[in-house]
């Protein structure tokens, strides 16, 4: 039986009302105190228990898509498949790198304020964008940034987006971005970026799947394409060109990053997509615009892909069975060509859940180290 699907969850559901019923029926008999009544007694309701958990556990991951498979929840690893498509990206020149610090702001010193417990690493800024939209974001500074000797070094910004329901601080835990980043800047296979991780519940607790809403509603997607990036530049030592700007999301940050990398090309070069989708289908908690509308036909990115596709790259990430990602991202993959350039790392099996994403992180960071030129670590041109 599938670990997915009508079958189990139901069947889950329907054993635990069952023996639901059958231990009220049978407690009046299990009445009598002595050492095996009240044995089975407690193990009856430990039973009931652990089947109703199961059953919801089961809803949930049926729902989520936590894990697709028995061996995916048994810790099986699926080879992934790794391939590029579309144009192939060319070797940085000196002039391009060159072209990276032109006009980078430099700030004498951070202008956010120090979060509690990250030895002043973890940074919080408060940014306002159009019609009053205004966000917090945090941001996580490079080793050393602080350090007198560093004080002309500029930075690539890597902006990380988080799912729904979810936080910026899921990527300070689950899928903990710092020990990936700098694992990957230790080996000189990216430079050390700014990441800057918004908060997209605006207001609080609202899916907005990063677009902007209609009038009087906040304009989240052009809050994240062009106020943070005016308001990072204005604070910290970033670098302004697109080439040095990356979105990367999962699940609906996915979406997000490859959202603003397609859209936005002329602020965000690159996107990292895991777990992430192509299209976005309004629910009936927030419609931003009519379906088959303008707007919705101007999101549809596989769409975008096919007919009109920007000069920017994505690494792609999904698995052939997660219910949330494959089917718009087999469709994408399909419809990607030049000039835009595309990177897959597709498996056969694989859950929609954070450590799914937090492996697949260090080979994407340094899939960016690669091919973005501003991410590109010092004497390493990208390729």
């Amino acid at each position: 039986m599938s670990l997915t699907g009508s079958p189990l969850q139901y069947g889950s559901i329907a054993i635990a009302a069952v023996a639901f019923v059958v231990v009220i029926v049978l407690w009046g008999r299990l009445a009598k105190v002595n050492v095996v009544t009240v044995a089975v007694r407690a193990v009856a309701l430990l039973g009931v228990n652990a089947l109703v958990v199961f059953a919801m556990l089961v809803s949930a991951n049926d729902y989520f898509a936590f894990y697709s498979g028995w061996d995916d929840l048994a810790g099986a690893n699926a080879d992934a498949v790794v391939a590029t498509k579309g144009a192939a990206r060319a070797t940085e020149t000196k002039a391009q790198e060159n072209a990276l610090l032109a006009g980078t702001t430099k700030p004498a010193a951070p202008q956010g304020t120090p979060v509690d417990g990250y030895d002043g690493r973890v940074q919080r800024l408060t940014v306002t964008g159009p019609s009053g939209t205004t966000g917090t974001v945090l941001v996580v500074l490079p080793r050393g940034y602080d350090d007198p000797s560093q004080a002309s070094t500029t930075y690539p910004v890597l902006v990380a987006l988080h799912g729904s329901p979810g936080s910026p601080k899921q990527w300070l835990t689950a899928l903990d971005v710092r020990p990936a980043v700098d694992l990957v800047v230790k080996a000189n296979q990216m430079a050390e970026p700014i990441v800057v991780l918004p908060d997209l519940g605006i207001p609080a607790g609202r899916d907005t799947e990063c677009l902007d809403g209609p009038q009087g509603q906040p304009q989240v997607e052009t809050w994240l394409s062009d106020a943070l990036p005016k308001a990072v530049e204005a604070s910290y030592r970033a670098r302004t060109s697109p080439q040095a700007w990356a979105a990367m999301g999962f699940s609906m940050g996915g979406w997000c990053a490859a959202e603003l990398t397609m859209l936005h090309p002329q602020q965000y070069g690159a996107g990292i997509v895991m777990g992430g989708y192509f299209r976005y289908e309004p629910g009936s908690g927030y419609v931003p615009f009519p379906k088959g509308s303008q707007e919705a036909q101007a999101h549809d990115l596989v769409a975008v892909a096919a007919k009109k596709p920007p000069a920017v790259s994505l690494f792609v990430a999904s698995s052939q069975d997660d219910p949330e990602s494959w089917p718009t991202t087999k469709a994408f993959l399909a419809a990607a060509k030049a000039p835009m350039s595309v990177t897959s790392l597709i498996a056969k099996t694989g859950g929609h859940r954070s450590d799914v994403w937090a492996g697949q992180m260090p080979q994407a960071l340094v899939w960016l180290g690669k091919t973005a030129p501003g991410f590109a670590p010092a004497g390493t041109p990208a390729q």
